[in-house]
């Protein structure tokens, strides 16, 4: 069985690319089978090793670049929504502080409205954020 599957693994690497089989190494290079590890030396020994080298060091900063991009995005969605979280916090505070003003003035049903309607802004958005947190967690265990 392993001479099959090193022979697959020959006959699919020696149809690609350096820039596909530089990509592979950089990728996956760590989690190959054995016989798929043999066959890629086999390979790349038939290959021109300079050309095979600059392949892996312009892949290796292209995947690096992606990897950066993706921190990058993630972080300023992080921002964003901490922004928003912070927006929102604050207008229910000054929501509520206002139907308190209101209260005090005189027993109307406008303070005690906004009273309301700022805690119930404030629940709906701290239970929407806890909800969607617990989604994360339960289908990706590495998110906080």
């Amino acid at each position: 069985m392993e001479e099959a599957q090193t022979a697959y693994f020959l006959d699919r690497y020696s149809r690609m690319t350096d820039e596909e089989l530089s990509y592979l190494l950089v990728t996956r290079g760590d989690s190959l089978s054995e016989e798929a590890g043999n066959a890629l030396r086999i390979v790349l020994s038939g290959r021109n090793p300079s050309g095979i080298r600059e392949e892996i060091r312009a892949t290796a900063a292209d995947v690096g670049a992606q990897v950066q991009r993706a921190n990058e995005d993630a972080r300023k969605k992080a921002e964003s929504e901490r922004a928003t979280r912070t927006g929102v916090r604050f207008a229910c505070i000054c929501l509520f502080v206002i139907g308190l003003f209101v209260l005090l003035l005189g027993p109307t049903e406008g303070g005690t409205a906004l009273c309301v309607a700022a805690f119930a802004i404030f629940l709906y958005f701290e239970i929407h954020r806890l909800i969607r947190r617990f989604f994360a967690a339960l289908f990706n265990p590495d998110s906080r």
